[in-house]
């Protein structure tokens, strides 16, 4: 039997840690991995039950399941902290359970989030604070679930062992729970309503700036394009000469500034009139062949003005190029083009004006998903775009949220801090480029740092003031409890002794002080009745010793009689023990209580006085 005990006191607290496991995966997300968790409360009931190494070990098992979630071992380190500390005072010292683990949170709990978190970590100073305050919270909280399951298990599953929960732990941890709970549960709903409150401010925000972002690329494309297509119209009047089309040729770079290069080449693709006439080098443009340009099959094929794929320049020192096109057509057929070779920097330019100072971030993708231009200075023009390696989390209308792969041995929060909001769309339906719209949750995330920041602090505070209060509530409630019970212990002694008097302290409770007054009356009514008994008690012995002698006379008087008595047969005269023969009245006086008087029988009258009788009815004789 005491092995199969020693196996069960085991096997429970290894079942708690193993069921905190599961408690710690089954997460209550606050809002981007600021997680609580309950696997605590589980550990803190095997602590209460098992004793302080079993529950640490409970806490290392329930804890190994936040490397899982946060991705590093030090939360686990600070748990199985936690366990051992409240442990060893609750067991040791004979601390209250929740007071000993708020001791813990306030006095070493904290030091150790900051090193590890700040130091170890590098979580910012404002995201480290808010970890404190949560896992502080967090644990009270599981501490005081695992107090409220301890009570209900010894009020439920033992009524006839004897164990029963204690008045005063239960009226504390009841009253700082109804306080907390309802408080935390406040907390939560109120920070996840900020979050879909900034979630939905930054989706409109992004489709706001897509939306100004696609038109203003729309109008500068034009605007610069307007001005290639009123030169391809001059450039297809047969009698303008060759000087005057340079002439325009120059005019329309000059009054455009953000086109580099603007020309004019045949059907052959030969330049005829081009603005600057020579390249970085001093060498002229006019003749060179430009047919091997991979816009020009397009181009001819359509006979509309275009706006061609990034392509490397061959004039001057290579670099990308930004083509606006215009066909110059003569009798509806291909005749050569006009080029406005556009300066990609300006269109990194407006990309930024439209980009603001708010760190949102705009880049411009051809329909081959090259850069075209960004904010991202990362992201070099014509270079191939890829999808950063993230977790994609849809947000609704046409947005997402774009996670970072989380890195090992880092905190899970800090790839939050690196997301964003993603929108990508196109330029227009029938123009395939694609504005893709980034913002950061970093704002976001320091405007809910900073309002759980509040929250939990304020909530911290109202369980440190409710616990002192509590304490300082349920002690006294139960003082005046122990007081009567120390009264009532001293008691019978008391009465015992029949001296000294029984002190009944007054209480600030009017209900303490009310039954404190009934049991003074009630003492009263005891010793008053102890005392009759007392005396009652005192003059029983005397009682009985007359009763028992009254008693032996009459036995004795009883045994006289009792038996064959010697008489006389004429006289009637009775003998006594002693040989003497004695009248018949006389030795029945002497043996008993009885009385005698003397009277004469009708017979005895008839024959002692004849003469007294006629010879009627006869008389009864009176007495003597």
């Amino acid at each position: 039997m005491p092995d199969a005990l020693s196996r069960h006191q085991v096997l429970a607290p290894l079942l708690l840690g193993v069921v905190g496991f599961l408690a710690n995966l089954l997460r209550v997300e606050i809002f981007f991995n600021v997680d609580f968790i309950f696997g605590s409360a589980f550990v803190m009931f095997a602590i209460l039950h098992a004793g302080l190494g079993l529950g640490v070990v409970a806490a290392l098992m329930a804890g190994s399941a936040t490397w899982v979630l946060w991705n590093h071992p030090w939360a686990l380190v600070i748990l199985a902290a936690e366990a051992f500390f409240v442990g060893w005072l609750t067991h040791r010292r004979s601390w209250d359970l929740l007071l000993a683990d708020i001791l813990f949170w306030t006095v070493l709990g904290a030091p150790l989030v900051w090193v590890f978190y700040h130091h170890l970590l590098h979580t910012q100073i404002q995201t480290t604070a808010l970890i404190i305050l949560k896992q502080g919270v967090n644990g009270i909280i599981n501490t005081m679930l695992a107090y409220l399951i301890h009570l209900a298990w010894r009020a439920l599953t033992r009524p006839g062992t004897g164990i029963r929960p204690a008045l005063r732990p239960a009226f504390f941890i009841t009253m700082v729970a109804m306080v907390a709970f309802p408080a935390l549960l406040f907390l939560v709903a109120y920070v996840r309503q900020g979050i879909q409150q900034e979630e939905q401010l930054l989706i409109r925000h992004s489709a706001e700036l897509d939306g100004v972002a696609r038109q203003a690329l729309r109008a500068w494309i034009e605007d610069k394009h307007q001005g290639v297509i009123t030169l391809a119209s001059l450039a297809t009047r047969p009698d303008l000469p060759h000087a005057r089309l340079q002439e325009a040729t120059e005019i329309i770079r000059m009054a455009t500034p953000a086109f580099r290069r603007v020309g004019v080449l045949d059907a052959k693709a030969d330049v005829i009139a081009y603005s600057p006439l020579t390249d970085d080098e001093g060498r002229s443009v006019i003749g060179r062949n430009f047919a091997d340009r991979p816009y020009l099959p397009a181009l001819r094929a359509s006979l509309r003005p275009q706006v061609g794929d990034l392509v490397m320049g061959r004039i001057g020192r290579p670099q990308p190029m930004l083509p606006l096109l215009a066909p110059l057509l003569r009798d509806g057929r291909y005749n050569g083009y006009c080029i406005g070779v556009t300066n990609i920097d300006s269109v990194r330019e407006l990309l930024q004006t439209l980009a603001g100072p708010g760190g949102a971030q705009l880049t411009l993708l051809d329909r081959n998903q090259r850069v075209i231009s960004s904010t991202r200075p990362e992201l070099a023009v014509m270079s191939e775009f890829h999808l950063p390696l993230a977790e994609i989390r849809p947000l609704g209308e046409g947005a997402w949220q774009s996670i970072p792969v989380l890195k090992p041995g880092a905190s899970r929060m800090q790839r939050w801090r690196n997301s964003v909001l993603v929108r990508e769309s196109m330029l227009t339906p029938s123009f395939t480029w694609r504005v893709r719209v980034e913002l950061p949750l970093e704002p976001m995330l320091d405007s809910l740092t900073r309002v759980s920041l509040f929250g939990l602090g304020t909530l911290y505070l109202l369980i440190l003031a409710t616990a002192a209060l509590a304490q300082a509530l349920s002690q006294g409630f139960t003082d005046s409890i122990r007081r009567l019970e120390a009264a009532t212990r001293a008691f019978p002694q008391l009465l015992k002794a029949d001296s000294g008097q029984l002190s009944l302290p007054p209480s600030g409770i009017e209900e303490m002080h009310r039954l404190n007054g009934h049991f003074q009356q009630m003492v009263d009514a005891l010793r008053s009745s102890f005392r009759e008994l007392n005396a009652l008690k005192d003059t029983l012995e005397q009682r009985v010793a007359s009763r028992t002698r009254e008693l032996q006379e009459a036995v004795d008087t009883i045994k006289t009689l009792h038996g064959i008595i010697p008489i006389c047969a004429s006289c009637k005269k009775i003998r006594d023990d002693q040989g003497s023969w004695n009248q018949l009245e006389t030795y029945i006086s002497q043996h008993t209580d009885a009385d005698f008087t003397h009277g004469i029988c009708p017979d005895c009258s008839k024959r002692l006085y004849p003469g007294l009788h006629t010879n009627g009815p006869e008389d009864d004789a009176g007495p003597a």
